[in-house]
């Protein structure tokens, strides 16, 4: 690595926005992944995500891990994808994979993944076994353990994905003898969604904060008419309940909005025991008559909030709409009031998804608890001198131990007021950085009379001849205008001493939101940027004699909070990030209340149809039973609509994988014997029809021998794919 490591990685992100480059999702597998394009673009469409799904070639997963100039490998601003069942990795003819065999495929699997630093997250989906069910999950149990240290790699179960989608048939026996798709158009559509909901959790902006009303929504009935004695928490309120303490026990805060009288809500949270939810986990309530935006802004400003980092539940569609037009910021959801949708709704609610939580994140509840007596010790000092002396703040810099690396990221990700280069590192980027010649990387952590702050800021750089160049300084803003600026710059200028330096110099880039920190520099350097790139600089020694003087009054500190809401979540965002917006929120509340089930979301994608196009054959209608079969069978796959009986398959847009859908619905539906190279023979309805109105329908128990000779080329195909690969 050389010095010019950080400029290059500081302009990767401009530069992919400069030329409109759209992040890669890229995708390699052991079985045909081309059906799987559709249901991603329904998703990337409705979510207006800025992602372009891509394919490997064919069953070249291993090659795609293994090979440096792979499309996996070169992938700097996306995500990837692998998706495989154990069944195509292990003996093709065996009848029962012996577990000896299918863990050294898991090893396999494994050692390629960690063969390699994962630039971009990486996302596993093992496919359901249609056999040995038992042996893949503990398959994917065990490659799940020998991975759990593995940076941006991250593995799912296909299995869970087709319980919570309630797939029914989830092989397609024919799809797979004729084109190795082995999963039905449901199980498919499930598999994309799970993608995509992966890759939304892993990139929109975080909720911080949970608001939700009570009566009809955490229960059932009103308390101000029914009384504790009339309220009911049915089976659909304990799953909200449950789902809300995961949320709080992950790191986000709840909040209670409800329109009652406090004491009456107090005494039903007392008496009912079957009240999941105890009081204490309420970060904060707001139980009265006022507005719930007027009530919800007050809560957010006194804990320090955006109002874009909180969710609202409500089951009135009135109480949400009032939301959306009086803070449209929030996040407003309707929950249903119908006691088994709301379990769905619990399920599929893709504003709870979260992938992982730091230690900040875990403790999160305490942190606004200590930022509350700190608000109340500010209200009652006289200036910020005697508040700060109040606080008894202690600060440590030290060398960035690897464990601070994710916190540390995550810094760069969500920090953006004191944020001086706005490069959003990755974990790994930072280890790099710190490791080549000269670099350096300091964690900064604070804690204080009322509690720990855990690690606030870095220091990232390196010395460069006589100079420290600190190329990445943040400070989170809860720790803003405490002085901690100051001392995070003087123990810069000591370790330039240390290290020989006579000057230390910080590289600045201007953003839209990155102002106090320009503010602070030039404020200590004496100097101006006149560019949006900057380099100020000042003598070693003077650097490490800077300190804070709260009563000049040019310093401003930071209210209670704990993270700023992030632009970016993780860095795959700063081209395609999947950010909260007002219409945006109603596609989630769409996806909670109906997109629950994978015969849902293929309802959902078939109501997508295009227009039949203009076609130089003039519309005929199908007229026969058979014509109107095939015609139907036409338009469920190409998304198209009406199909005339003399159109011709390929102009209404249909390719090579749409025939081996239609292969597959024809064979279920009509039971006739059909080779695929049929329905090249025959592009139209009418002369299909005309064909299969003469065939005879298919033996329930005969096997057609020629399949059985596909079935074992396909085997060998795989097993001389597989042996290549693992070489």
């Amino acid at each position: 690595m050389n010095t010019n490591m950080l400029t290059q990685l500081a302009r990767s992100g401009d530069a992919a926005s400069a030329v409109g480059e759209r992040p890669l999702l890229a995708l390699a597998g052991s079985y045909t992944l081309d059906p799987l394009l559709e249901p991603l673009e329904f998703w990337t469409d409705l979510l207006r995500l800025n992602l372009q799904p891509t394919l490997a070639p064919y069953a070249q997963m291993f090659q795609q891990l293994l090979d440096p100039d792979s499309m996996l490998r070169r992938n700097r601003l996306g995500i990837n994808v692998l998706l495989f069942r154990w069944s195509d990795l292990t003996a093709p003819n065996a009848r029962e994979p012996g577990w000896e065999d299918v863990m050294a495929r898991v090893t396999e699997v494994a050692n390629a993944l960690q063969s390699f630093e994962h630039r971009v997250p990486c996302l596993v989906l093992i496919g359901p076994a249609s056999a040995h069910r038992d042996v893949s999950v503990r398959a994917t149990e065990q490659l799940r353990s020998l991975l759990a240290g593995t940076a941006n790699v991250h593995v799912q179960a296909g299995e869970h994905n087709m319980a919570l989608y309630r797939v029914q048939s989830v092989a397609d026996a024919v799809a797979e003898r004729v084109a190795h798709v082995p999963y039905s158009t449901s199980a498919l559509a499930v598999l994309a969604t799970a993608i995509v909901r992966w890759y939304v959790a892993l990139t929109r902006a975080p909720v911080k904060m949970i608001a939700v009303d009570g009566d009809h929504t955490l229960w059932a009935g009103a308390v101000a008419e029914d009384g504790c004695s009339g309220i009911r928490i049915d089976p659909g309120h304990v799953a909200l309940q449950n789902a809300l303490l995961e949320q709080n026990r992950s790191g986000r805060l709840l909040c209670l909005l409800s329109k009652n009288e406090d004491s009456d809500v107090r005494d039903l949270f007392a008496c009912n025991k079957a009240m999941r939810l105890p009081w204490s986990g309420w970060a904060a309530t707001r139980i009265d008559w006022s507005p719930k935006p007027s009530n919800l802004r007050e809560v957010c400003s006194q804990l320090g909030l955006g109002l874009d980092s909180v969710l609202f539940l409500d089951d009135n569609p009135i109480e949400c709409a009032a939301m959306r037009a009086a803070c449209p910021q929030v996040m407003s959801i309707q929950v249903p009031t119908d006691d088994k949708a709301m379990q769905d709704f619990v399920d599929h609610l893709w504003l709870f998804d979260r992938t992982a939580s730091t230690a900040e994140d875990l403790n999160r509840a305490r942190m606004y608890q200590d930022q509350a007596a700190r608000f109340a010790l500010r209200k009652s000092t006289q200036s910020l001198k005697e508040f700060l002396d109040g606080l008894e703040l202690d600060v440590a810099i030290a060398p960035a131990r690897p464990d601070d690396l994710e916190r540390l990221a995550q810094l760069c990700q969500r920090t953006n007021q004191f944020n001086t280069s706005l490069v959003r590192y990755q974990a790994h980027e930072l280890r790099d950085v710190a490791r080549c010649a000269g670099g350096f990387h300091y964690a900064v952590r604070a804690r204080d009379r009322f509690g720990d702050y855990g690690i606030v800021g870095q220091l990232l750089g390196q010395v460069c001849g006589d100079a420290l160049e600190l190329s990445l300084v943040t400070l989170s803003c809860r720790a803003l205008g405490r002085g901690i600026e100051h001392r995070m710059l003087a123990a810069a200028g000591k370790f330039a001493l240390d290290a020989g330096a006579t000057r230390v110099v910080v590289r600045f880039r201007r953003g839209e939101r990155n102002g106090p920190a320009e503010q602070f520099l030039q404020g200590v350097f004496n100097d101006q940027a006149d560019a949006d790139c900057h380099r100020f600089g000042m003598a070693a020694d003077d650097a490490a004699k800077l300190v804070f003087d709260p009563s000049a009054g040019s310093d401003q500190l930071s209210e209670p909070g704990v993270e700023p809401t992030a632009d970016m979540a993780h860095p795959v965002t700063a081209v395609g990030a999947a950010l909260i917006e007002p219409a945006l929120t109603e596609h989630y509340q769409y996806i909670a209340h109906t997109l629950t089930s994978g015969a849902n979301v293929e309802m959902a994608m078939a109501s997508r149809v295009r227009p039949r196009p203009d076609l130089h054959t003039g519309f005929v209608t199908p007229s026969a039973a058979m014509e109107r079969e095939i015609a139907t069978i036409w338009e469920k796959v190409l998304r198209t609509g009406p199909v005339g009986a003399h159109d011709h398959f390929q102009d209404l847009g249909g390719k090579s994988i749409h025939l081996v859908q239609v292969h597959s619905l024809l064979h279920q539906r009509l039971k006739i014997p059909l080779e695929i190279a049929t329905l090249f023979q025959h592009p139209t309805v009418a002369s299909l029809a005309a064909h299969l109105s003469g065939a005879a329908p298919l033996s329930a128990t005969g096997i057609d021998a020629r399949h059985r000779g596909n079935r074992m080329r396909e085997a060998r195909v795989r097993a001389a794919n597989r042996s290549g690969m693992v070489k």
